[in-house]
């Protein structure tokens, strides 16, 4: 059955209302369209990949696909050399660089953050000495968000976890950068999320917009005088949206900001009480449905600051390269920034945190074991010699299985695609043992 027979006949109503009419039918018409193949190059693992695509209008790294792909076979997609995300989402890139051309966020949070598209997104663009918290309420959400940060490697300035929006309600002023992309009645998805249209109602709708009420005035005591939240859905309801923004600014003392976006980006400008949000339509970009808004808080006393910890040790471990900034938390090693393991001292007590930093490996006896994150961590802390192999061997490798390697001596070595880190294995000279995390690995193709 079409998708069109399918849509609510009170959304259908409700936005007849809301669109102009010479616009109402292209609407309607855009949910018959393929949705649109996209995904974000990694710029911290450059290569001349999808270099003949067409970029999306709001983001360079951004890439319109002329054909959908099987990403899952693809080893750069493992190797962390581009993510799959959704065009109109990438429209918080070019806010960020809008709102902080110069000076980058010292502490940002990610409310919402799985499956990790808007977070990783966020990582690039901050600086090194930038501290990232992404978190996710929902357990098995917040491991393929830990996944989709180790997988592509962009940098150690990450603390995930998992935790209700009400845990943050403590931290005053803890934040100078916050997105929210709340959890909504995701009637811009419609045509990909058979799920969202399913449950849709108007009960269901004014649910959404209580929920997101109460998050918004967990989250914002958080934010720093001076500070931004950007706040988006994928739906269209208004209730959900720019009413939500406006009551916002009206309890927190926000300030709305105002965007000069080409119009040849086909964003949707709308002012409500003051206030300014930008809807994504399906009939007029390139994506799916979005709604965004973007606050400065005005007044506070300014970001917090937090307590330096006590530095430890050097650890020395004789196959990494770095000692400086490795901590031992249990049986694990990690390479944590200053910035960080000050950052991760101070909320530790509140937050459930499910990872930090960049996780190296492990000392079982004398013997160094590397960790996933170490092989596809842009950066090279380590000294184990690499293997670069074809694509036949990499898929052998990513189904689990023990890649078969010419080499001469025994010993633990990263795998490479195309000079890109995949994961370790450890040669022992008639066969070789698979060190790649079995929940990642490929099932089934």
């Amino acid at each position: 059955m079409q998708l069109m027979s399918k849509l609510p006949s009170a959304f259908i109503e409700r936005m007849k209302n809301r669109l102009p009419e010479n616009e109402f039918d292209s609407f309607l018409v855009a949910y018959k369209s393929e949705t649109f193949p996209s995904i974000r190059l990694n710029p911290s693992k450059k290569k001349e990949i999808f270099s003949n695509e067409k970029s999306i209008p709001w983001f360079e790294n951004g890439k319109y696909l002329a054909e959908k792909k099987q990403f899952i076979t693809d080893p750069l997609w493992h190797a962390g050399a581009y993510y799959v995300q959704e065009p109109s989402s990438m429209i918080l890139g070019e806010i960020l660089q809008r709102i902080y051309p110069n000076i980058k966020p010292q502490r940002a949070l990610d409310l919402c953050a799985a499956p990790g598209g808007k977070s990783t997104l966020l990582q690039s663009l901050l600086d090194e000495n930038s501290v990232l918290i992404a978190n996710e309420v929902i357990k098995p959400r917040a491991q393929i968000l830990k996944e989709n940060h180790i997988r592509l490697g962009i940098s150690e300035n990450i603390i995930i976890t998992q935790n209700d929006p009400k845990d943050f309600s403590g931290f005053e002023e803890f934040f100078d950068y916050i997105q929210v992309d709340a959890p909504c009645s995701g009637e811009g998805m419609f045509r990909k999320d058979t799920v969202a249209l399913r449950e849709w109602s108007e009960a269901n709708c004014q649910l959404c917009s209580e929920r997101s009420k109460r998050i918004l005035g967990n989250i914002l005591p958080g934010l720093a005088k001076d500070g931004y939240l950007v706040y988006s859905t994928c739906t269209f309801n208004t209730k959900e949206n720019e009413e939500l923004v406006s009551w916002a600014c009206e309890e927190f003392d926000l300030s709305s900001l105002r965007f000069d976006f080409p119009k040849s980006w086909g964003i949707t400008e709308i002012e409500f009480k003051g206030g300014f949000g930008y809807y994504f339509y399906p009939h007029k970009v390139k994506g799916e449905g979005l709604f965004v808004s973007v606050v400065k808080k005005n007044s506070g006393l300014g970001l917090l600051p937090v307590p330096p910890f006590k530095k430890e040790k050097n650890i020395q471990v004789p196959e990494l390269t770095e000692s400086k900034n490795i901590i031992q938390e249990k049986e694990k090693l990690v390479w944590e920034t200053e910035e960080l393991r000050t950052v991760k001292n101070f909320i530790s007590k509140r937050l459930n945190i499910v990872y930090s930093g960049i996780e190296l490996g492990e000392m079982k006896g004398k013997d160094f074991i590397p960790a996933q994150a170490l092989a596809s961590f842009y950066k090279h802390l380590h000294i184990f010699p690499e293997v670069d192999v074809e694509a036949e061997t990499t898929l052998q490798f990513l189904r689990g299985n023990d890649p078969q390697l010419d080499l001469d001596e025994k010993g633990i070595y990263l795998l490479t695609y195309q000079n890109l880190g995949l994961g370790f294995v450890k040669f022992i000279g008639n066969r070789s043992n698979n060190y790649y995390p079995k929940p990642w690995r490929i099932k089934n193709y």
